[in-house]
């Protein structure tokens, strides 16, 4: 689904959203970089003789939303280097100095500002490159690229300078050599493209054209020539951080605690960069969107971390890692045995990190490697007797280390071969774990079919028991390019295979065969400007008993109006009769799920606008079941605009599931399960406030609340069915009223390159009962007046460069 994901500017983006189709074909186009001797100043006005020597008419190429015409608006461009940095200019013209669209935003965060970016690949293997991009307002942004996709989370430091006039605006960017990894000698495959971004025409254009039915994006940049070896300064530079933070605890219980760390990046001779952070401190980290979860499968959270989220995409090339598991919770967090006279008096949430490294590089025959290495110290809860008073500690996570190796080969054709090894490794009597996998992705010449196979073995070394080991086994097949793209693939995943201790696997026991049709038309005559309709197939068994869990077919479509730039997207999906292997919550136990459909509709008008609006809608209907009857789930977000510093976001979701089943427990080896009606309601506002592209002040609150209502209890049967029971069980004893309420603050001024103070306050408080008939207002009140748990941190990071501190000496 495409519900309300803020625009984010970037190539890939764009195209991983609409994936698809261009008529016309171009030939890839060269320009020429020049060195210069000159000292050019970043001012955004270009006065230098040598920018106004070598500014060429870009011609670019329209992507969106008339694929393959020139763009309507004239861009010029020029790129110079000297031996330490690259330098780009672009002179971007307007009809009206009004039509440039200029938001304020925070780094990385382009909102609704025209752009403009460079996109370089210096390996030219189409695998890795590097994204730089200015908007109007002056707010940079940086990503690093894969084949397919773009991490925004990269960060490094360059300078740009943004100045408009009446009939343009021009762009000037600084880019150290430092902040790219490039082949040592030989740059020929250097590869470029350009990229402009205008919201009044809605138009993203580009130098070099994109072709969207081609799949990817790096593999179609330009060529840059012209470029002769370099040989950048000294690559150290350190990052000290120092911070106070005060935490209160819903009981009331404070603590303030002095904080000073240091985080170190060096880079050998362009080639390998290492990253290490020693004594991490992630307390701005945002606040996790908790629920309430009635599945028999752990949530997962996005990773929020700076450390795990800057760097690491080559490590999840297999989908293996989940960083959240390093100072995560402990493993015997919740193993706790007590005696009659006992009580958890402290039981620590987390794991301590002591420290991080992470250590990236490539060769100059296509070989990648990365290390990443996390160490937490050992957690242990405080038990105290409470005749006594007396208290004992208990061990609920030993010392442990965390460690990721990949290595990744370049092969012909974009083709790759990787390796990939996770390991957690504790102290004492816990267990070890192991993952290795080795995967192997293919193309053809022209890209137009791929290939992709993975093989992992995940192992538990146990103590005093026998080790467990799992396998897992993926295939995939397709046609990737070209009005039609489609393609088959199977997954296995035995009973045994577990990759949970440094990655995340909501379960295993599968085997799954899938196919799937694409046509896609994104230069359409009428009315509109792409469309696409696809069918997905799919049928899934419980491997262990090879017995059929789920089949279902899908139709859907998407579009978007030329006229309006507004988007659409409808699914319907028919599900058989199914089998559910896990909510019973005992091995190769299930229960039976009547046939259902489901249709998905979605809306979302033009975001380039100062007023957006996204909603979609979801509905269940159930087939021949005395149980299930229908499903209601909607949603939508407002985005608006405020003048140029001020954006305002707010969004709701709401579930209705009247009639549904879930476990609730066991008795005399029966497993029982109870009918329930489930609502859920999610209210979220997010309120951004830029005084410039340096200083910015963002703030979220969000309130969730859940009520499940068990009206009948029954005894699940070995066939799947329920059958009623003698038990005197109350349903109403398993109802629950769940309610969160947090508050994420941060306000953050770049006062220098890469330094930064920061300011950030957290506030959050659950409220549960057993009141299932109680209505919104109430529960609001009741969590807004529960003690909250509270954060507040003020740190200042300060960005130092070797080079500098050795010029001053």
């Amino acid at each position: 689904m495409i519900f309300y994901a803020k625009k984010s500017k970037c190539l890939l983006l764009t195209i991983s959203v609409f994936g698809l189709l261009l008529q016309k074909v171009a030939a890839q186009k060269s320009i020429t970089i020049h060195k210069t001797k000159e000292t050019i100043k970043i001012d955004g006005e270009a006065k230098e003789a040598i920018w106004q020597q070598h500014l060429i008419t870009g011609n670019f190429i329209q992507t969106l939303p008339e694929a393959g015409k020139p763009s309507k608006q004239k861009t010029d461009i020029a790129i110079l280097f000297d031996d330490s940095y690259l330098y780009v200019l672009g002179v971007l013209y307007v009809d009206d100095k009004k039509e440039i669209s200029n938001q304020l935003t925070a780094r990385d965060d382009v909102g609704n500002a025209d752009v403009f970016g460079i996109q370089i690949d210096p390996f030219g293997e189409a695998r890795e490159g590097y994204d730089f991009s200015v908007t109007a307002a002056g707010v940079q942004s940086d990503q690093k690229l894969s084949a397919n996709d773009s991490y925004s989370n990269y960060n490094v430091v360059w300078q740009s300078k943004v100045k408009l006039y009446d009939d343009k605006w021009v762009v000037e960017m600084k880019v150290p050599f430092n902040s790219i990894r490039f082949p040592k000698g030989d740059l020929s495959n250097f590869k470029i493209n350009f990229q402009r971004i205008t919201n009044a025409l809605n138009e993203n254009a580009y130098w070099n054209p994109i072709r969207l039915d081609v799949d990817g994006y790096l593999n179609q940049l330009g060529k840059l020539t012209g470029l002769s070896n370099i040989a950048p300064p000294l690559n150290l530079s350190f990052n000290p951080f120092v911070s106070v933070v005060t935490e209160k605890s819903p009981t009331g219980i404070k603590n303030t605690t002095f904080n000073g760390g240091l985080d170190v990046k060096y880079v050998h001779k362009n080639a390998y960069t290492l990253d290490v952070s020693l004594i991490p401190d992630f307390s701005q980290a945002p606040s996790d969107d908790q629920i309430f979860n009635l599945s028999p499968f752990e949530v997962k959270f996005n990773e929020n971390r700076q450390f795990f989220v800057e760097g690491t995409e080559i490590f999840d090339k297999g989908g293996y890692l989940y960083t959240r598991r390093i100072g995560g919770e402990p493993i015997a967090k919740n193993n706790i045995n007590l005696f009659d006279d006992e009580e958890v008096e402290d039981n620590p949430a987390t794991s301590n990190i002591i420290n991080l490294i992470k250590f990236t590089g490539k060769s100059k025959n296509g070989m990648s490697i990365s290390v990443l290495n996390g160490i937490t110290a050992k957690s242990e809860a405080k038990i105290r007797n409470t005749n006594t008073n007396t208290t004992r500690k208990l061990e609920t996570n030993p010392l442990t280390n965390y460690n990721a190796i990949v290595l990744d080969k370049a092969l012909k054709n974009n083709s790759s071969l990787t390796f990939i090894n996770n390991s957690v490794l504790r102290s004492g009597t816990a267990y070890d774990a192991n993952l290795t996998a080795l995967l192997y992705r293919y193309y053809n010449k022209n890209r137009t079919y791929s290939m992709y196979f993975k093989k992992a073995l995940s192992q538990k070394y146990l103590r005093g028991v026998e080790d467990q080991f799992g396998h897992e086994y993926f295939g995939y097949a397709a046609k990737v390019s070209g009005k039609w793209t489609g393609g088959v693939s199977v997954k296995l995943l035995d009973d045994k295979f577990d990759s949970n201790d440094f990655g995340y696997l909501s379960r295993n026991n599968e085997l799954r065969f899938r196919a799937d049709l694409k046509y896609t038309n994104n230069n359409p005559k009428k009315m509109f400007s792409r469309y696409q309709i696809f069918l997905d197939h799919q049928q899934r068994y419980y491997y262990s008993l090879m017995k059929q869990e789920q089949t279902y077919y899908k139709l859907g479509t998407y579009g978007v109006f030329k006229k309006s730039n507004h988007t659409f997207f409808a699914e319907f999906r028919y599900i058989e009769k199914s089998k559910n292997f896990f909510e019973a919550r005992t091995k190769d136990m299930h229960f039976n799920l009547p046939a259902q459909a489901e249709t998905f509709l979605e809306y979302q008008t033009n975001d380039n606008k100062a007023v957006s609006i996204a909603g979609y809608l979801v509905l269940v209907k159930y087939f021949n079941s005395d149980i299930y009857s229908r499903e209601f789930i909607a949603g939508y977000g407002l985005n608006a605009r405020v003048g140029q510093h001020f954006s305002v976001y707010f969004s709701q979701a709401l579930e209705d599931k009247p009639n549904g089943v879930g476990f609730i427990t066991k008795q005399n080896n029966d497993i029982i399960f109870g009918s329930r009606k489930v609502n859920e309601l999610s209210n979220a506002v997010t309120l951004n406030y830029a005084v410039n592209s340096k200083l910015n002040v963002n703030m979220r609150l969000r309130h969730y609340w859940i009520t499940v209502d068990y009206n009948n209890q029954f005894t699940l049967k070995n066939n799947g069915d329920f059958k009623t029971n003698n038990y005197a069980i109350n349903p109403d004893d398993f109802d629950d009223n769940f309610n969160q309420f947090n508050i994420d603050f941060i306000s953050k001024w770049q006062f220098a390159p890469a330094s930064e103070v920061s300011l950030a306050c957290k506030l959050g408080s659950n409220f549960y009962d057993t009141n299932v008939n109680s209505n919104y207002g109430t529960n609001l009140t009741r969590v807004l007046e529960e003690k909250s748990s509270t954060t507040v941190s003020l740190k200042m990071t300060y960005f130092l460069d070797a080079n500098i501190l050795k010029k001053k000496r």
